[in-house]
């Protein structure tokens, strides 16, 4: 980091400076290869010299029939050139000696310019050069224009070689020769040595493409189109493109409602924001992949410093601080009454001591209500969503198969609709869902259209509950995947006036208000929740709940908060949402009658776009304090960390601290 720039329009990208060991190690298993290949055309052209195999006698060399010395010609092989006896004129061929003299010195050169590479690739740090690209800049030139004549040579002997040996019958005139030159194990190599010498030299062609697109950017003509707004559209495009061709190719996964026509907008805009466009920060993939791993050990480092922080406090809290029982009863202390704490009736919250992230991505530690077995409530939480986990999961293939087969639901179509009349009759138990083992519950509704506003959900009546359930599907197709990245916050304070509640000043995540939307006007259109809440129901007193899993719980979040004037009693239980659908003053005006509930470390609830850009500029502070050559840093990284108690002296090796932090460099500049 940045890219070493060898010509005005030409760089190393996607390699920076400090990356040439790679071309360093891919060069090296060339040599090595090429080494590999000469030794044995070394060995067969001095064997061939001893042996006289390398002689022409009137021009004729061995494989041909006319190739005779004669049985009283005596000489020493080794120093013939050229010599005239008995009328037979003979002659010394030259080139494999010259071919394998001059590869030995190119592959002599090379090696020597792979080590003077290495090392200085090896100066500096990923943000600080320290004048690397003062001695590579001078190795690259003369590598491209002066060691890499060698290649060319060999390439044009070897070929001329080849081609005049055929084109003349391999030198035989016009009979057969005995055998052919070109066949043959040694034959072999020499093609794999010529092969390897013109794959280098396709580093010619990429400078002239290189140039070539430097122009074509420099005109006039298309220089508007690498404005800012210019790469957004062309990366919406892009993603269209993409996600259009996953369609074609996976027919089963949807993808029919998408037609490139804004769906990406919004994410594509996010996307050149969170990747600073305007920065133009020059990083390269193994500064990505360098400073990532860094990261993550320094987060891990952090975690058990806190972890050792937290054991302490916790320790401390025991030995000298009594607890006293929230529910209003008498005292215990931790060292001798603990577990009789734990066990009292009385006690009906539970408090942990939990470590808690803070901006700067330091841990704090702080009390935390958990659910607790001793509290009534608890239990019936932990109960009621362990019960309505099941139609967040019916929903996405169940109900439709039941529906499909059980409910004689006609090939096509896609919503489930009963007679309105039917619905409230108490005997029809032609309905029930027996295929998922729910006896208890009967299906009133289903829509599984899916598209950019669509979504499947159903209506569901569980009489063991008294509870009517709206479940919703999560994310299971390309739209919505579409739907999940477009995150960008909306206000709800329209949305608000027409359902009944106070959405001024308050946002939503877009997406999933586009189909929360979608499934309210679709609820009004078909009465059903209109009809089992009339006077006449008797399901008028059952408690309205809506779940849904994944990108189906922040629908589901966003649905209640909508239906929730008119159903007062209602309950959400969200499991495992996205973690931006409100914003946080409106998530807590929530918390009374929304449930989230997520699993351990998952990671999409807690996928928001303040905890990306907190990521991301904690990459680059990682990144900035890196103190030693990216090369070592990488191998530092690839070694095993025996255990997190080491992680602070490995880290500190590789990282200085942050006010250390050289902040003259031209990395801080962008």
């Amino acid at each position: 980091m940045p890219a070493l720039k060898v010509f005005k329009a030409f760089s190393t990208r996607p390699f920076a400076g400090d990356d040439l060991h790679i071309i360093c190690l891919v060069l090296g298993t060339y040599r090595v290869l090429q080494c590999l290949c000469l030794i044995p055309i070394i060995i067969d052209t001095l064997v061939e010299k001893v042996t006289g195999g390398n002689l022409r006698v009137n021009t004729y060399p061995r494989w041909c029939p006319q190739f005779t010395l004669g049985e009283s010609y005596e000489f020493l092989v080794g120093t013939v050139f050229q010599r005239e006896n008995d009328g037979l004129v003979i002659k010394a061929d030259r080139f494999g000696s010259m071919f394998t003299v001059v590869t030995s010195v190119f592959v002599f050169i090379d090696f020597t310019w792979i080590m003077c590479v290495w090392s200085a690739a090896s100066i500096g740090t990923p943000t600080q050069p320290m004048g690397r690209d003062e001695y590579l800049r001078p190795l690259i030139i003369y590598k491209m224009f002066a060691v890499n004549i060698f290649p060319i040579v060999l390439i044009t002997l070897g070929i001329a070689r080849i081609v005049h040996g055929r084109q003349n019958n391999y030198g035989c005139g016009e009979k057969e020769p005995i055998f052919y030159p070109d066949d043959g194990p040694i034959y072999g190599l020499f093609c794999v040595l010529i092969v390897t010498f013109a794959l280098e030299l396709l580093v010619f062609p990429a400078i002239v493409t290189n140039k070539i697109v430097h122009l074509i950017r420099a005109s006039k003509l298309v220089r508007r189109t690498y404005s800012t707004r210019a790469k957004g559209e062309r990366l919406e495009q892009c993603l269209g493109m993409v996600f259009k061709c996953i369609a074609l190719c996976c027919r089963g996964q949807g993808g029919h409602d998408l037609k490139n026509k804004g769906e990406w907008k919004d994410f594509a805009s996010n996307l050149m924001e969170f990747a600073n466009n305007d920065a133009k920060v020059d990083v390269v993939l193994s500064d990505i992949y360098v400073g990532g791993k860094l990261l993550a050990r320094v987060q891990a480092e952090r975690r058990f410093l806190a972890i050792q922080k937290l054991k302490t406090t916790s320790n401390q809290q025991q030995n000298d601080s009594p607890v006293v029982d929230e529910s209003g009863g008498e005292s215990f202390d931790h060292s001798s009454d603990r577990r009789q704490l734990l066990k009292s009736k009385k006690s009906k919250n539970k408090r942990i001591l939990t470590l808690q992230p803070q901006a700067d991505g330091d841990y704090v530690v702080s009390e935390k209500n958990v659910l607790s077995s001793k509290n009534a409530e608890d239990v019936e939480i932990l109960a009621a969503s362990a019960h309505f986990s099941r139609y967040a999961l019916y929903i996405y293939f169940d109900i439709f198969d039941a529906a499909l087969h059980d409910f004689d639901l006609p090939e096509g179509c896609e919503t489930f609709v009963r007679d309105l009349n039917n619905l409230l009759n108490p005997h029809n138990h032609s309905f029930r869902l027996t295929r998922m083992g729910c006896e208890h519950a009967h299906l009133c509704y289903a829509n599984f259209r899916n598209g950019i506003a669509a979504t499947p959900y159903a209506i569901v009546v569980d009489d063991m509950k008294e509870t009517v359930v709206i479940t919703i599907r999560g994310t299971n197709s390309l739209e919505d995947w579409v739907i999940d990245l477009q995150y960008v916050p909306l206000p709800l304070d329209e949305c608000g006036r027409v359902c009944g509640f106070d959405g001024e000043g308050h946002h939503c995540h877009k997406g999933v208000l586009t189909r929360a939307k979608w499934m309210y006007n679709d609820l009004k259109e078909n009465r059903v929740l209109k009809t089992l809440y009339s006077t006449e129901s008797r399901y008028k007193d059952y408690t309205l709940v809506v779940v849904g899993h994944s990108l189906g719980g922040g629908c589901a979040t966003v649905l209640s908060l909508m239906l929730r004037p008119n159903f007062p009693t209602l309950k959400c239980y969200a499991f495992e949402p996205p973690g931006c659908i409100f914003d946080e003053k409106l998530a807590g005006k929530c918390n009374d009658f929304i449930i989230s509930i997520v699993r351990h470390d998952d990671v999409v609830p807690r996928v928001t776009q303040p905890n990306l850009e907190l990521l991301r500029d904690e990459f680059f502070d990682v990144l900035a304090r890196i103190r030693v050559p990216k090369i070592q840093a990488f191998r530092d990284i690839r070694s095993p960390v025996l255990n997190d108690a080491h992680l602070a002296h490995r880290n500190s090796k590789i990282l200085c601290r942050r006010h250390e932090i050289d902040r003259d460099t031209s990395f801080y500049e962008q």
